[in-house]
């Protein structure tokens, strides 16, 4: 009988001490929006780079994919501890010629935002893979980062953001920096003719850009009405 539990204090032991690689965590890509405006993990798709129209004051999104390596080690005698959950993005902007961003007092650079989702543990060779949409940029420190880049010299700010998570077995994993470069603009996303079109749209319409994906970032508009077909 003594026997018996020293073999099963050994086993779960074993299976405790998990040797964690040190890429067990990783961030895989950015990944596109689909119409309905969610994000498909398992999309071969991926976004080359971002781009945010200043004329629009909003949060700038991002949509990492998120990768667990984690080899599962779940035994009849002990549950899966090796599922993740991803809680944060620590990301620090930086100029394209790899510098920290300077950023007046009260814009903290590096910073933290919260991103949630839970990354199954890995089979064998594998991984698993999730996805998460979080604030890649606060909104109000657009405008300040976008003088901050301009004044480096730079249209393009660089978001360098590394996934923190911890495991089910309260392990804490944190994956190495994805880089995703975002140029900035002033009215490259308006698709109005006129300022007298955009000034027409409708409390509707206005409530269903409000709703939408991400007006003003990437490839999204913020605003619907078509150009006016001009006569020859």
């Amino acid at each position: 009988m003594h026997r018996f539990i020293i073999v099963a204090l050994a086993v779960l032991m074993v299976a405790s001490c998990d040797r964690f690689p040190d890429n067990g965590l990783q961030v895989g890509g950015m990944l596109p929006l689909e119409d309905d405006c969610t994000v498909d993990p398992a999309t071969e798709l991926r976004r080359s780079s971002g781009l945010w129209d200043t004329k629009v004051l909003r949060n700038y999104i991002v949509t990492p994919l998120l990768e667990n390596y984690i080899v599962s080690r779940a035994l009849d005698i002990q549950a899966e501890q090796n599922n993740l959950q991803v809680t944060n993005l620590e990301i620090t902007l930086q100029t394209p010629d790899g510098l920290d961003l300077v950023l007046p007092e009260g814009f903290p650079n590096p910073y933290s935002v919260t991103a949630t989702t839970v990354l199954p543990a890995a089979v064998d060779d594998g991984f698993t893979s999730g996805t998460t949409r979080s604030v890649g940029v606060p909104q109000d420190y657009e405008l300040i980062v976008a003088d901050a880049v301009e004044a480096a010299g730079f249209d393009q700010v660089i978001v360098v953001m590394e996934a923190v998570g911890t495991t089910m077995g309260g392990f804490t994993q944190k994956s190495g920096p994805f880089f995703w470069p975002v140029t900035f603009c002033f009215g490259c996303l308006d698709f109005c003719a006129t300022q007298e079109q955009a000034d027409s749209l409708t409390d509707e319409q206005i409530a269903r850009l409000d709703a939408s994906c991400q007006p003003g970032q990437d490839i999204y508009p913020y605003c619907t009405v078509p150009p006016t077909p001009t006569e020859e």
